[in-house]
């Protein structure tokens, strides 16, 4: 059983997506299933997390019936220590929850090959941009760093073959 959503209120969650990018999305996320979820505009005090998405599935947009949402089973690895700064990176703790969370265009940061760290889904995905843009990135927590509690195999291994190669 699935115990929880992601832990923010959202006022402005862009998980309104057509249908072909809602597909463009599960096979984004097919290839690349470690995901953060955080708000990069959001302040300090608010939770962070390292996960693995397991599955998708494509929904009705809760708030927009003309579009749609991609939902994600996954499981938390890591939590990230957060600080008026940003996500500490070089510092989790342990996570090991099963997660119902809907993909955000805009807190939902995915792997760009490109730079080797995670961005906003809608920097990699084609998506309109209709409100305020924070225009944060940031690494993928090292395993191998000794403040980094992460155990999750295929998180080490994605990370050696996607990060440090």
């Amino acid at each position: 059983m699935f115990l929880g959503i992601s832990v923010f209120a959202r006022a402005d969650a862009w998980d309104n997506l057509t249908h072909e990018q809602a597909h463009k999305v599960e096979n984004f996320l097919k290839k690349n299933p470690f995901i953060i979820d955080w708000c990069d505009c959001c302040g300090s005090g608010e939770a962070a997390y390292l996960l693995k998405v397991n599955s998708t599935k494509i929904v009705p947009c809760t708030w927009d019936k003309k579009q749609y949402s991609v939902v994600a089973k996954a499981t938390r690895i890591a939590r990230f220590q957060v600080s008026a700064q940003g996500i500490d990176d070089y510092h989790t703790d342990p996570a090991d929850r099963k997660v119902e969370y809907t993909i955000y265009m805009n807190y939902t940061f995915a792997y760009d090959h490109h730079m080797k760290w995670a961005v906003p889904m809608h920097k990699l995905i084609d998506y309109s941009t209709n409100g305020p843009i924070c225009f944060g990135a940031t690494n993928y927590p090292d395993p191998s760093d000794d403040g980094v509690a992460i155990k999750d195999s295929d998180y080490i291994d994605w990370f050696a073959k996607h990060i440090t190669k």
